[in-house]
C-alpha cells in the first residue's frame, strides 16, 4: 500500500524544497527517476500477492492525491508572483512533472470510473493542467482506435515523440470536439451541451484567476506547467502503444484490442507507483476497473525498461527506433495481415 502513497511523499517535497533554495525543487525529478529505474534494475516483473487493502482505502488515495496536487500547483502559482526566472523554471518543471504523471494517473483513474461524481473529480484535476478535452478524447477516442490510424495517441511506427507530440495535441482537441458535437446532434441547443465548448470557457476562467493569484508569473508558470504536464502525458500515450496495429478481416471488420496490442510495464515494485498503470493491456480490456484490480499478462509485450526507462529512450529518437523497430517487427510477423501503421 505504501508504493501506491509514493506519489503524495514526492509531490509534498517541493514547497519544502523551495523554502530551502529556490532551485531545489528540480530535485524531485531525479529521485523519481532513480525510484522507477532503480526499481527496473533490482526488481522482478510478473504477479503481485493480492492487495491486502480494502477498496475504500485504494479509492481513497486517488480521490485524496487530486485536491492535495490542485493545492501545490495554487500554491506554485501564488510563489511565482515573486520567484525569480530560475525559481520559475524550478516550479515549473517539479510541478509539472508531478502533475504529468501523478495528477495525470489520478485523473485518468476518475474518468473512467462509473460515478459522475468521480468523473468530475478527474475533469477537476485535468483543470489543473488545461487538458479538460482529455476525458472526452481519451474515452471515446483512444479507448475505441487504439492502436489503428483512426487513433490521434497512437504512435506510429517511426515516428519520433516530438513529431507525434506536434500530432496529437491539436487533433485530440478536434476529436473531442466532434464526439461532443455528435453526442449533442438531436439537442436544440447542442453548443452548449458541448462539453469541449464549456472548457475552454474554464479555461479562460482558471487563467484568470492565476493572473489574480499570481499576476504575469503566476500566469506564465501555470501556462509552461501545463505544458510540461501535457508533453509528460503524452510521453506515457507514446511508448504505450508505440507501432502497434489492430487487423483487419476480408471483409473489412477491425479485430477487437488484444492483449499484444499494448505495451506493458510489469515490475511488481515500480507498476504501483504509476497506479498500475503498466498493465496497460489488461486496463484496455477492462477499462472501468479499478487500478489495483489490474491484472498481469504474461504474454502480453513489454516495454524495455519500463515506463521511466523507455520514455528516457524515446527522448533520443535514433536510439528508441534501433531498440524498438524490431520488436514491432517481431510483433507484426505474427500478424502477416496487418496494415502498417
Amino acid at each position: 500500500m505504501i508504493r501506491y502513497a509514493s506519489a503524495f511523499l514526492l509531490s509534498s517535497a517541493i514547497p519544502l524544497l523551495y523554502s530551502w533554495h529556490p532551485w531545489a525543487p528540480v530535485l524531485v525529478l531525479p529521485a523519481i527517476l532513480a525510484l522507477l529505474l532503480g526499481a527496473e534494475l533490482i526488481a522482478r516483473r510478473g504477479p503481485v500477492a493480492a492487495a491486502t487493502a480494502t477498496p475504500l482505502a485504494f479509492r481513497m488515495l486517488p480521490l485524496l492525491y487530486i485536491p492535495a496536487q490542485l493545492s501545490l500547483i495554487a500554491w506554485a502559482i501564488y510563489v511565482a508572483r515573486h520567484a525569480d526566472a530560475i525559481g520559475i523554471a524550478a516550479l515549473v518543471l517539479s510541478v509539472g512533472l508531478t502533475t504529468g504523471i501523478f495528477g495525470m494517473l489520478t485523473a485518468h483513474e476518475m474518468v473512467h470510473s462509473k460515478s459522475r461524481g468521480e468523473q468530475a473529480w478527474g475533469a477537476l484535476m485535468l483543470t489543473g493542467m488545461t487538458y479538460r478535452h482529455f476525458r472526452v478524447a481519451h474515452i471515446y477516442g483512444h479507448h475505441r482506435w487504439a492502436a489503428t490510424e483512426n487513433d490521434a495517441a497512437t504512435a506510429r511506427l517511426g515516428e519520433s515523440f516530438y513529431g507525434f507530440l506536434i500530432r496529437t495535441v491539436p487533433i485530440q482537441l478536434v476529436d473531442a470536439w466532434w464526439f461532443e458535437r455528435w453526442r449533442c446532434r438531436k439537442s436544440a441547443m447542442g453548443w452548449m451541451r458541448n462539453r469541449v465548448n464549456h472548457d475552454i470557457v474554464i479555461a479562460v476562467l482558471v487563467f484568470a484567476s492565476a493572473a489574480a493569484l499570481g499576476g504575469v508569473r503566476g500566469v506564465t508558470f501555470f501556462a509552461l506547467e501545463s505544458a510540461v504536464a501535457i508533453a509528460v502525458l503524452e510521453m506515457f500515450n507514446y511508448v504505450a502503444h508505440y507501432g502497434l496495429i489492430r487487423t483487419r478481416d476480408c471483409h473489412g471488420i477491425l479485430e477487437r484490442f488484444d492483449d499484444h496490442h499494448s505495451w506493458n510495464s510489469s515490475n511488481v515494485f515500480a507498476n504501483p507507483i504509476i497506479f498500475n498503470m503498466g498493465r496497460h493491456s489488461d486496463h484496455h480490456k477492462r477499462p472501468s476497473s479499478p487500478y489495483e484490480t489490474l491484472r498481469y499478462i504474461a504474454r502480453a509485450p513489454e516495454l524495455p525498461a519500463g515506463y521511466a526507462g523507455s520514455i528516457l529512450l524515446a527522448l533520443a529518437p535514433p536510439l528508441w527506433w534501433r531498440v524498438m523497430n524490431p520488436k514491432v517487427q517481431r510483433l507484426r510477423n505474427a500478424q502477416p495481415s496487418a496494415i502498417a501503421l
